[in-house]
């Protein structure tokens, strides 16, 4: 086994929980389980200790990795030479030890409303010696006890975010494994950054979020056929697929939805963003079975009716500052297992509890791309698993969930 550490995740405390409970409660239940204790030195550098270590493993047994760290540790194993481009071609299976700030993966994978259940089927002695922990250190170690109790991993997904320059030319080629975002959330990543120093912990995002709050992106986005869109009145997905033209004109084969956008973005793998913050709720509570597909939420002002005549939104700020309120209630209600996603504009623009004209718009789709217009700079950004970049002027950005071989075969200890 591979043990990576990142020592700078989160409030730095990871690499001591690793040295002083993980690897003593490996040796105690891993039947002489021979492992190799790394530190990352800087960033990407998980990627690399991942992928020369898949490359010298011989065969027979599946290749095993534990990540300490965040969901921009678990980001660079994805991104690893040989990794991302899938040229290694080996199976790895993921042990996850959350020691970064939101651990996103983790929490989906682990959801506090299930834990109990997955608790009660363990093995007695794995049991007895997690009630040797605090609560606190022992909700960091479901993932090792998932792998020592023999439990089956599950598939990950990936996706393939690529910047392209107005000349065509691609600037970057990011794989991701948790969320792909512009707008709102993207430039929330983006102050949350600036605010690492001084509010090393969670409540940074939220910092963030009020200064972003009134922020709204120009674009148009390209969503690939086929796709769905969740109808919160039958509380199912409808397949959406090209009009009958499109076979004759491949310029036909996406439908174009219009900004202005207050919030968009695209997850995979994951339901949360942070243990209570459920931004996609459907991906576990409506799941699609053996297929693959990004969860993708997206918020357009202008389906507000009170925003129908709202003239010059870019030119007035008044107009997102009556939008704000708004928003902050939508995302409070992702903070209450989900609520938003069926949370609907009343005919003068307030928001209820409602079936019809919802707020969120909810599709699963397998690819997108969004095209920033105007010279606002938020519209210019792309957060992928935290990675923030830049879209040039005349850029685009698209996103494709990567399958077959073009993926890396990598699955998770968890999935309760």
């Amino acid at each position: 086994m591979l043990i990576i550490s990142n020592p700078y995740s989160g409030d730095k405390s990871g690499d001591k929980f690793l040295r002083e409970t993980v690897v003593p409660l490996l040796e105690r239940h891993g039947n002489g389980l021979v492992m190799d204790f790394k530190q990352t030195n800087g960033p990407g550098h998980a990627g690399e200790l991942a992928s020369d270590y898949l490359r010298s493993h011989g065969t027979g047994n599946i290749p095993i990795i534990m990540v300490s760290g965040g969901d921009t540790t678990i980001h660079e194993v994805f991104n690893g030479p040989g990794i991302a481009t899938s040229s290694i071609k080996t199976k790895a299976e993921i042990i996850l030890v959350p020691s970064g700030t939101a651990n996103a993966m983790y929490h989906s994978l682990f959801p506090p409303s299930r834990v109990n259940e997955f608790l009660g089927g363990l093995r007695e002695e794995l049991i007895n010696d997690l009630k040797a922990f605090p609560e606190e250190q022992g909700a960091k170690l479901y993932s090792v006890l998932h792998f020592l109790d023999n439990q089956r991993t599950r598939n990950l997904q990936s996706t393939r975010t690529t910047v392209v320059g107005p000349d065509g030319g691609v600037i970057h080629e990011v794989v991701s494994c948790v969320v792909v975002s512009t707008s709102l959330h993207a430039s929330i990543l983006d102050v949350a950054e600036e605010l690492r120093a001084e509010h090393p912990g969670i409540e940074r995002f939220k910092i963030a979020a009020g200064r972003s709050i009134r922020q709204w992106s120009q674009a148009d986005v390209k969503i690939h056929y086929p796709y769905h869109i969740y109808d919160s009145s039958s509380q199912q997905f409808t397949l959406q697929t090209p009009p009958q033209e499109a076979a004759d004109n491949p310029t036909r084969d996406t439908s174009i939805y219009s900004g202005p956008y207050a919030y968009f973005l695209t997850t995979t793998n994951v339901d949360r963003l942070e243990m209570q913050f459920r931004i996609t709720p459907l991906a576990t509570s409506l799941p699609v079975g053996d297929d693959e597909w990004m969860e993708l939420l997206m918020i357009r002002p202008s389906r507000d009716p009170s925003f129908s005549s709202a003239g010059d939104w870019e030119g007035n700020e008044g107009i997102r500052e009556q939008f704000a309120p708004k928003m902050m209630q939508i995302l409070q209600g992702a903070y209450q297992d989900g609520a938003h996603v069926n949370m609907a504009y009343s005919a003068t623009g307030g928001i209820v509890g409602d079936e019809q004209n919802t707020v969120v718009e909810y599709l699963r789709v397998r690819e997108w791309t969004w095209l920033p217009e105007g010279t606002s700079s938020v519209a210019h950004l792309v957060c992928i698993d935290g990675q923030v970049l830049h879209i040039p002027a005349g850029g685009f950005v698209t996103a494709t969930l990567l399958t077959g071989e073009d993926k890396a075969d990598l699955s998770v200890y968890g999935g309760i």
